[in-house]
């Protein structure tokens, strides 16, 4: 049992000599080296002598460059050899090496240290080195291929753009001479903002939004109708309006389209026309001039086909108008109208195509310039019980009906008369009215209660003789 002791024993003082001497041999090493775990300005330097670690800062300087990375997978360098890169050690390494305790070598320092260096180098060939950078070249900036929209004849499509490369110079440089100071490895210009059109990592989702919105419009379709013809917008048409902003949002091109509706106008609009009349007589006339007729709202019908579109409302509808005619085609008199025939002073009224005045007329005096004008006219009102101021003639009417002026003072129109007693004849020549229509007043009563109160035709013409 003793002989046991004295072995456990002295393999204890052995194992301690052991660890002692380990310990101590470790302790010398770190008298001499950094110890494990040692940062200095952000380098590891665990291990190393003073003399390996100013080795190592100057083989840094001198390996040391700066590497760009840039749009359209280019990479550029500047290496501090191009521009004499040289670096001076102002602290004292020593210094932070001996505060260091060797003895505490297995405890790891608890903050990182800050060495005190100068880096120089050559301003002239630093600017050399930058100025001859490709990404500052003016000879390789280019703005770029924006997307492009195509209309294949179904639908639109989007071309791929490709980025331009046009930088802002005076901010790269300043990024540059930054990330040299600072002894950088990599400056990303993407990542800095430095070109001046950034790229839109969203721009894929935002063409695929705006092209299903552009065609979504395309499968629109609107009919026109005028009667039995019809005008149909669609794709084909459609394409030719739309286009896409800076903002990458749709834009309706007005103009084109108030144009397509006035080529429309053109075809179907039948105001101040020459029409074809077969008059009460049986004769088939001519008559030219007047207001009366179709008349589109040009701006109205753009925006309301704008807003159908927008809205993807495929629809069949009348355009906006302006003004009515009694029906569409070639005869727009429809089946209710006044024909007033000048040659003969006399008056006709139909309803629904069913005559209900039938009388004699003075017109206006052409002896005195004041002949009735010709033409197919729209009524535009009626009143009853109508004070009429001119200069040299002022009346009570029981009935006034007016088609023609712009003003009080030149409106002409229907007028019931009951200080004469007899129409028709040759009466009107040298005593005729200012240019209106002067009937007795119970036809004028028939036609101010049977006839709508606006909006349908009043023929006047002469015959040929």
């Amino acid at each position: 049992m003793k002989n046991k002791k004295k072995i456990i024993i002295g393999c204890a003082i052995f194992t301690i000599a052991i660890i002692a001497i380990v310990y101590l041999g470790v302790a010398v090493y770190y008298q001499y080296h950094f110890l494990p775990g040692t940062t200095i300005n952000g380098k590891d330097y665990s291990n190393k002598t003073v003399k390996a670690v100013k080795d190592s800062i100057q083989n840094d300087i001198r390996t040391y460059y700066l590497k760009l990375i840039e749009r359209n997978d280019e990479v550029e360098h500047v290496s501090a050899g191009d521009i004499d890169m040289k670096v001076t050690i102002d602290g004292d390494l020593s210094k932070i090496k001996n505060k260091q305790n060797h003895y505490l070598w297995f405890i790891k320092p608890k903050k990182a240290e800050k060495l005190d260096v100068t880096i120089a180098y050559d301003d002239i060939k630093l600017d050399y080195a930058i100025n001859g950078l490709k990404c500052l070249d003016d000879e390789y900036i280019n703005s770029g291929i924006a997307p492009e929209l195509t209309f294949d004849g179904n639908a639109f499509t989007m071309t791929e753009g490709v980025p331009g490369n046009e930088i802002d110079k005076e901010k790269t440089i300043s990024l540059i001479k930054e990330a040299i100071n600072n002894m950088d490895p990599v400056l990303t210009l993407e990542n800095e903002g430095c070109y001046l059109v950034p790229i839109d990592k969203e721009a894929s989702e935002k063409e695929k939004k705006l092209l299903s919105k552009l065609n979504s419009y395309l499968d629109v379709v609107i009919t026109l109708t005028f009667g039995e013809e019809k005008e149909v917008i669609d794709k084909a048409q459609i394409y030719k309006w739309l286009s896409v902003d800076t903002n990458s949002e749709v834009v309706f091109d007005t103009e084109k389209i108030i144009e397509y509706v006035d080529n429309i106008g053109k075809k179907y609009e039948t105001m101040g026309q020459t029409r074809e009349f077969l008059n009460s007589s049986g004769e088939t006339i001519k008559v030219s001039g007047g207001d009366f007729g179709w008349w589109i709202n040009r701006k109205a019908e753009a925006e309301a086909i704008i807003n159908d579109i927008k809205a993807l409302n495929s629809v069949t509808r009348e355009p906006n108008f302006l003004q009515r005619a009694g029906a569409f085609g070639e005869n727009d008199f429809g089946n209710t109208y006044i024909e007033i025939n000048l040659t003969t002073q006399h008056l006709y009224a139909y309803k629904d195509g069913n005559k209900i005045v039938d009388c004699d007329i003075i017109s206006g005096d052409p002896v005195n310039g004041l002949e009735t004008p010709t033409g197919v006219f729209n009524m535009r009102f009626m009143f009853t019980n109508y004070n009429f101021v001119r200069k040299d003639f002022t009346k009570k009417l029981k009935y006034w009906m007016v088609f023609y002026g712009n003003t009080v003072d030149t409106n002409i129109g229907i007028a019931s008369c009951d200080w004469l007693t007899s129409f028709g004849g040759t009466a009107y020549k040298g005593a005729g009215s200012l240019g209106s229509i002067y009937v007795n007043e119970a036809d004028a009563k028939t036609l101010y209660m049977e006839l709508p109160g606006k909006d349908f035709p009043v023929i006047i013409y002469k015959e040929r003789r």
